[in-house]
């Protein structure tokens, strides 16, 4: 099975870089894994993940619902919707998705979305907040245990 990482982010903006610093560990993991970093979705992350049988996304969300720092494994059915896109002319990635669906592209069967509570998206910083960078170790363990059956990090 032919899978890729998804690191999502802006690792500029202290907790929304979560995604990419993760997926940036896996790679050191992991070298011959396939993994990708993006500042946005949508069509312009869909062309990278042509091929590709299984998709690991790696974002952050924030709910409101939990603290920072608490993580999550969701299904793409959950996103079906999201708050904002990244412009106006923009589509976010699960609707890129259905549309390529449409166009017969081979895109992954399997997508697996891990996503951290963050606490701040708008302070210029290249560090999460400590509470994020507390749960990177577990969240990268989980993801190396989960989806590549590997057990030590």
């Amino acid at each position: 099975m032919k899978t890729i990482v998804l690191g999502l982010g802006n690792t500029i903006l202290s907790d929304d870089g979560v995604g990419i610093h993760i997926a940036r560990q896996i790679k050191e993991k992991l070298p011959d894994i396939d993994v990708i970093e993006a500042s946005a979705a949508g069509f312009r992350v869909v062309d990278e993940i042509i091929g590709y049988d299984k998709l690991i996304l790696i974002d952050s969300i924030k709910t409101k619902n939990n603290q920072p720092g608490t993580y999550y494994k969701l299904g793409i059915e959950e996103f079906k919707t999201t708050l904002h896109h990244s412009s106006p002319h923009d589509m976010n990635m699960f609707d890129a998705l259905e549309l390529m669906k449409k166009h017969n592209a081979h895109l992954p069967k399997e997508i697996i979305i891990y996503a951290i509570e963050v606490e701040d998206t708008f302070t210029f910083s290249e560090q999460c907040t400590e509470k994020v960078a507390r749960v990177i170790p577990e969240v990268i363990a989980l993801i190396l245990k989960e989806q590549f059956r590997q057990d030590k990090i």
